[in-house]
């Protein structure tokens, strides 16, 4: 057991609440992919939209869930719900009206979500602890959008600039409103930091 914070995560945490401080400038489309199924994309990318809806309720918007959870402050628009059915026009009225849009792109590998990739502002490759499907996701990105900022999030290794380190946790088991209250302490400040990462 760790009695005391590590005065590094106490840095990180400070300097992730800055960036929260304040809105991005235009509409930030993050997507949020994986070369496995059942990593956790949509897990991390509910828990990244819970964090940014508990900051800026309403400003938040998912597309392309497959499973869209319950989260106060967060927009889903029914016709977006499956990643095939998520338009370029959805993407853009959705950027326009929102400050954050989450794509939610899973494991899927169509021309539709090679598309969508493009139009990313952040790319999130979500793994598990072995790495499952990391190396598939990130060609996949690399070749829709060379020049797109991305990261890695995964349940183990090292945290860096460009990969989150999201602990395992039971609350990802039941996506719902009251995701950040069940969550451990460690999984909020990670996801605080990856929240800060998106914008």
């Amino acid at each position: 057991m760790k009695w005391f914070t590590d005065p590094d995560e106490v840095a990180e945490e400070r300097a992730a609440a800055a960036a929260l401080r304040r809105l991005p400038a235009g509409g930030r489309v993050v997507a949020v992919c994986s070369g496995a199924g059942g990593v956790g994309a949509t897990s991390v990318c509910a828990g990244i939209g819970a964090t940014l809806a508990a900051l800026w309720p309403g400003r938040i918007a998912y597309a392309g869930l497959l499973a869209a959870p319950p989260i106060a402050g967060v927009q889903v628009a029914a016709e977006t719900m499956w990643t095939d059915q998520v338009t370029l026009e959805a993407v853009e009225d959705l950027r326009d009206r929102h400050s954050v849009l989450l794509l939610d792109l899973g494991v899927h590998a169509s021309r539709t979500t090679r598309v969508l990739l493009s139009t990313a502002d952040r790319i999130l490759v979500v793994t598990d602890e072995d790495g499952r499907g990391e190396e598939k996701a990130m060609a996949r990105v690399i070749t829709a959008a060379p020049a797109t900022k991305r990261a890695l999030a995964g349940r183990s290794g090292q945290s860096a600039p460009d990969r989150f380190v999201i602990p395992s946790d039971r609350a990802f088991a039941q996506l719902g409103s009251d995701l950040l209250e069940r969550a451990k302490p460690a999984t909020c400040r990670a996801l605080l930091r990856l929240a800060a990462w998106c914008v």
